[in-house]
């Protein structure tokens, strides 16, 4: 089991923390995580992957742009899908990695396709765990959305954060949210993902800019496109008692991909890595060997 060094890459001003393990060369595994989670939320996967391939690989964790360790947007900014791609091709780029594996969980799915669509060249293997991308919209639904957005934003904008006396209560917190977190890892969580406020209180780390409703719409014909392009075999995983895995449009959207397995894991609702980090491990390590 190695330990995990802390990097720091600017990308056009912007500060982006990932964690790194194992020696830089070869093909780096990559791994990003979802909506308001954090790189260290993969570290149990890591232990135990690092157990079950032949030499240790080198893993990359980012925290996307606004969540744990790396930067906020500047006063006026947003976030966008397209700018989480564009801090991942940076962060491939500083590696000086010519190809890679990436591996995303939910939200860092939704990136990883919409990267390997748009540089097939690069990758040789893409997992998305609970990773295809929100529910399609119409383009009726445009509109509303963006004046939810305005609305959400100039009300709220940054202020809307949610206090704790203590980390220890944001572990209780994560452990509402999903009742399959054990005690230790909670705790974990809640430690690298939360700050202290001058006031003494706790608060999570994430750009509160993201409770708000994005003003784009996903559109399923859109991702469709990104999935035709995607050259390398690629594995979809299912948490057996995720309430997404009975989505009714998921195979017409797959069916663009090319080359593809699915699985599912025991004993594990949608925070896969979290609920059985051993199962995945196991499944990762035999996608990437084979």
């Amino acid at each position: 089991m190695s330990t995990p060094r802390d990097q720091f890459i600017d990308v056009s001003g912007l500060k982006l923390h990932y964690l790194e393990w194992g020696e830089p060369g070869g093909e780096p595994i990559i791994l990003l995580h979802g909506f308001l989670d954090q790189c260290n939320s993969w570290r149990p996967l890591v232990n135990l992957l690092e157990d079950r391939v032949p030499q240790t690989p080198w893993i990359i964790a980012p925290d996307c742009r606004g969540h744990g360790d790396s930067g906020w947007v500047g006063a006026g900014g947003y976030y966008h899908f397209p700018d989480y791609v564009f801090d991942l091709h940076c962060i491939i780029q500083s590696l000086s990695a010519v190809k890679c594996k990436l591996v995303g969980h939910s939200m860092g799915g939704t990136i990883s396709l919409n990267y390997a669509g748009t540089f097939p060249e690069r990758m040789t293997k893409l997992a998305l765990i609970e990773g295809i991308g929100p529910a399609g919209m119409q383009f009726s639904q445009a509109p509303l959305r963006m004046r939810q957005w305005i609305t959400e934003v100039r009300a709220r904008g940054r202020h809307h954060f949610r206090e704790y006396g203590s980390a220890e209560a944001g572990a209780r917190q994560l452990q509402l949210t999903n009742p399959r977190l054990t005690d230790a890892t909670a705790l974990d969580l809640a430690r690298s993902g939360m700050r202290q406020i001058p006031n003494g209180k706790w608060t999570w780390k994430f750009d509160p800019l993201h409770r708000s409703t994005s003003p784009q719409p996903f559109y399923a014909e859109q991702a469709a496109e990104f999935f035709s392009r995607i050259q390398c075999p690629v594995l979809i995983v299912d948490g057996k008692q995720s309430p997404q895995r009975q989505r009714s449009e998921k195979q017409q959207r797959l069916a663009a991909l090319k080359n593809k397995q699915f699985a599912e894991i025991e004993d594990s609702g949608h925070m896969v890595h979290q609920d059985n980090p051993a199962a995945l491990a196991e499944l990762l390590a035999a996608f990437f060997s084979d």
